[in-house]
């Protein structure tokens, strides 16, 4: 029950984030990504884990949704400074990361399929942000096959990482 509870809630951010973000009022998706994190990691088994996978997340998910907008692959909606990706963005990572341990914990041994289906599902959320305004893909074939090889290989890194990090913090409790 609790993994469909981290899926639903992890939807639910994602429309509250992409569709602040298109109405220019991206601040929205601060207090929502806020609330679902101090709820998930207060419930969580593997808080520090989870902590830890929200900030390794938000730097290199911003990292990477930065390179794209300075390559001019993407715009993003309301967006602040020129050269970064907008906090809405990062909201969406810690999001993303939120659901490693839990609603995608069913992956964690399973990193081919986790490649396959982030190679997959990434490239479709990106288009669905940009079909309901969030973002503009100005290269869009470059910009999703970018999107769709990067997470391919970040998502099971990642996922590598959760594992670790959950294992060492379960030994120690």
């Amino acid at each position: 029950m609790a993994n469909i509870l981290n899926f639903v809630a992890f939807q639910l951010v994602w429309f509250i984030a992409i569709f602040s973000a298109a109405s220019n009022k991206s601040f929205l998706a601060i207090p929502a990504v806020l609330f679902f994190a101090v709820v998930q990691i207060f419930y969580s088994r593997c808080k520090l884990t989870d902590l830890t996978l929200v900030l390794i997340g938000f730097v290199i998910g911003m990292t990477i949704d930065s390179i794209w907008l300075n390559l001019h692959w993407i715009d993003y909606s309301d967006i602040y400074f020129s050269s970064v990706a907008p906090l809405w963005i990062g909201c969406l990572w810690i999001n993303f990361m939120l659901t490693l341990n839990h609603s995608m914990s069913w992956l964690n041994h399973r990193l081919l399929w986790l490649s396959v289906l982030s190679l997959i599902a990434a490239p479709l959320s990106y288009y669905a942000g940009a079909r309901a305004g969030a973002i503009i893909l100005n290269e869009p074939l470059l910009a999703l096959i970018a999107v769709a090889l990067s997470w391919a290989i970040w998502i099971p890194v990642a996922m590598h990482i959760a594992n670790r990090l959950r294992n060492r913090e379960e030994s120690t409790s």
